[in-house]
């Protein structure tokens, strides 16, 4: 009844009286102004004098800004901005209710945090400080205020000490050590703060372990009898040199009308029954997360790296997809089969990428130089029919953070377009064509949906490509879009149109719905191709499975179709963590690797420009900030996307510029960049200059240190500092 009152609130937006409302609906008195009442308590209703009228309030997230001040985003409108001291007690993410105000002075709409309605967080990362008698927590997160300590689990701790902290809220606002993560900055302590922070699961439970170890390494006769065998074909795998997890393997034959193909994906699903321990472990998980130093993998090492791993020479259980393909690589058929391979080598990308640029291949996988021949053809012409039918294909250059064993930081770009690409096609085609077949069968299936830009989002974009002289339609599509990304290819600004178009997209998610993939310009679209490390991807597997042995009854689909709702927003939500993670974790040995590098000169492309400054990306990944202090005196000029100087100067967005390394702060993930600047000479140094043609024999010119002053900068969001003032008049001369 509740959701009738509001739907007829919403209709009738002025005030209704409490009689109007029984009358209306036909309540008893005492159930009318029970359900007011609750609606009132809720938010929904305001009530003014004995009548009632549809809420002003507006609900949603609030994000913080340091200085205090906040905004609350709304659904569909602008966000509401809150004013320092009208954030109550919420912090960053919290769901919040706040009242609407009328416009100040300034005539800019502003308002007031009424209610918390949902914390964002019960835990929370930071470091222990002891203030007068206090134990307090200094968050790790930027806008969480200092929080007090209970005495319980501080006995023994240092100041410095890192912390998980479990925070009770209430009128007594304070937090309860849950575990100690270490002590100072070291990069061990800085792993864990990231894992805790973001809620990820390092340890496997004791019974998950048990369920692992009770698998068979054999695969028994009578399972092996019943799949179709694939072991006499040249089955092998290409991934990373450090790769364990092998879960995707290939063959390719050449037959009189094109090709013949096989991608065979590890039959993960075979191991880990549904409900069982290691599933709902898996489900908990969502996703291995791969951090620099470290992995969090979905499933137990004896799975992961062992019975589910195409590891070669060895009987392995795969769900396969076959395709016969016409030479240009259309498919003309497929077919979707359990089997049993046995890969006959392991390459790698570095291997392939030797072979596709004229080098030959290592003695020992020599037998293989044809059938890689044939699928760089092949998969050349897949990417080319797939890029003309309007998907997007972003050029990022990819960075990895390698620690050795010494614990020395290496930061390596991934440099095999090739390799990685052949790869990428036949997996996509395998996703693309299960995703179809599903489809035409009318099963429930969790899929991997990409949305349209919202309208907003494509508007700001089509304004800011316009002044870098690029054109879009009005209305979005992924093919116009793909022309921008091809006509900026080699152009300084390449990097930074990409990055526009990216920041412009929704994100991918999971969905129970089949709502295509605006980015990869397909209809139909699901992960299949990694049940190792994508719970997604297994759950799809067992859909597939049961189809093939005709065991989807009504009710096991309508079960389903009910269950991958919750699925896919905790995968969504699983995968947005480990990004996350991951992200934060390489922005803090980027720091680190900063810090080694002060005073250093590195080429750079600006990649963002603001009010305080201009971001400026190194060729290595590593981004920092220019502050305005170092610049001059430019100014911003958001028409122009850039910064303008004096005599026609202007820094924009993919401007090459030198930089030093002025400093980093690594647990703030901090870098300060200046320009670099050839040292000025005095009036007496250019007269000396022009008596001297050379310096002395045997002595050399020792250049002089360029002095700097250390500014912080954050990654993220980005705040600079507001001028105090007028810039002051130069007095003329009477």
């Amino acid at each position: 009844m509740q959701e009738v009152l509001y739907e007829f609130f919403k209709s009738n937006p002025k005030p209704h009286g409490l009689n109007e409302i029984i009358r209306r609906f036909g309540l008893e008195k005492r159930e009318a102004k029970r359900l007011l009442r609750s609606m009132v308590e809720e938010g929904l209703l305001d009530k003014v004098g004995s009548a009632y009228r549809l809420s002003e309030r507006v609900v949603g997230p609030i994000s913080l800004h340091r200085d205090g001040y906040g905004f609350v985003r709304v659904e569909g409108g602008k966000d509401l901005f809150i004013p320092p001291g009208y954030t109550l007690d919420a912090w960053p993410g919290d769901l919040v209710e706040a009242r609407p105000m009328p416009p100040g002075r300034d005539g800019r709409p502003w308002g007031v945090v009424e209610r918390v309605l949902k914390r964002a967080r019960e835990q929370v990362v930071g470091t222990l400080d002891l203030r007068r008698g206090y134990a307090l927590l200094l968050p790790d997160e930027a806008g969480i205020p200092p929080l007090k300590l209970h005495p319980k689990g501080l006995e023994g701790l240092m100041p410095g000490a890192r912390l998980l902290v479990r925070v009770e809220y209430g009128p007594r606002l304070h937090g309860v050590v849950e575990r100690y993560l270490g002590q100072g900055e070291a990069p061990e302590t800085e792993t864990e703060a990231v894992i805790a922070k973001y809620g990820l699961r390092a340890e496997f439970p004791p019974e998950v372990l048990q369920a692992a170890e009770a698998i068979p390494l054999e695969i028994p006769e009578g399972e092996a009898a019943r799949r179709q065998d694939f072991r006499s074909l040249r089955v092998f795998t290409i991934d990373g040199v450090d790769a364990k997890d092998f879960d995707d393997a290939i063959h390719v034959e050449k037959t009189r009308t094109g090709y013949r193909v096989g991608v065979h994906i590890a039959d993960v699903s075979h191991y880990v029954a549904e409900g069982s321990p290691l599933d709902q472990e898996a489900y908990l998980r969502g996703t291995s997360v791969y951090l620099p130093g470290r992995v969090l993998p979905m499933l137990p090492e004896r799975l992961s790296n062992g019975v589910c791993s195409l590891r070669p020479g060895e009987d392995r259980l795969v769900l396969s997809v076959l395709f016969d393909l016409t030479p240009e690589g259309e498919v003309r058929r497929y077919q979707i089969r359990e089997g049993i391979i046995r890969s006959v080598a392991r390459l790698t990308y570095t291997e392939v990428e030797a072979f596709a640029e004229g080098f030959g291949l290592p003695e020992e996988h020599a037998f293989l130089a044809e059938d890689l021949r044939l699928l760089l053809d092949l998969t050349a012409r897949l990417k080319a029919r797939r890029l003309e039918a309007g998907a997007l294909d972003f050029a990022f250059p990819e960075v990895k953070v390698e620690l050795d064993e010494e614990g020395n930081l290496h930061l390596l770009p991934q440099e095999e377009p090739r390799a990685r690409s052949l790869i990428e096609e036949l997996m996509l085609l395998a996703n693309r064509t299960v995703a179809e077949h599903l489809v035409a069968k009318g099963v429930p299936a969790l899929f991997r949906v990409h949305e349209d830009p919202l309208a907003d989002a494509y508007e700001k974009l089509r304004q800011a490509l316009a002044r870098l002289g690029y054109v879009l339609p009005r209305v979005p599509s992924s093919k116009a879009l793909q022309e921008v990304l091809l006509a900026s290819r080699g152009r300084p600004e390449a990097q930074v149109v990409a990055n526009l178009l990216l920041r412009s997209l929704r994100l991918a998610r999971y969905a129970p719905e089949n709502l295509g993939h605006f980015g990869l310009a397909l209809e139909h679209y699901l992960h299949f191709t990694s049940p190792i490390r994508r719970y997604p991807d297994l759950v799809v597997h067992r859909v597939v499975k049961a189809l093939l042995a005709r065991r989807l009854t009504p009710r096991r689909k309508a079960a389903w179709a009910e269950a991958f709702k919750g699925v896919a927003e905790h995968a969504s939500e699983m995968e947005r963590k480990a990004e996350a993670a991951e992200r934060e974790l390489t922005k803090y040995y980027m720091a680190r690797w900063a810090e080694l590098h002060v005073g250093e000169r590195f080429s750079g492309t600006v990649s963002g420009v603001t009010s305080f400054g201009a971001f400026v990306t190194l060729k290595n990944g590593v981004e920092g900030l220019v502050r305005l202090e170092h610049l001059g005196p430019y100014t911003y000029s958001e028409e122009a996307l850039a910064l303008l100087g004096p005599k026609g100067a202007r820094i924009r967005l993919g401007d090459p510029m030198e930089v030093v390394i002025l400093g980093a702060n690594p647990r703030a993930r901090q870098i300060d960049l200046a320009p670099y600047r050839e040292e000025k000479k005095t009036k007496e140094e250019k007269k000396m200059a022009r008596k001297v043609v050379g310096p002395p024999e045997g002595k050399e010119r020792q250049d002089r240190p360029e002095k700097v002053t250390v500014q912080r900068i954050y990654f993220g969001e980005w705040t600079g500092k507001e001028p105090s003032g007028p810039p002051k008049k130069r007095r003329k001369r009477r």
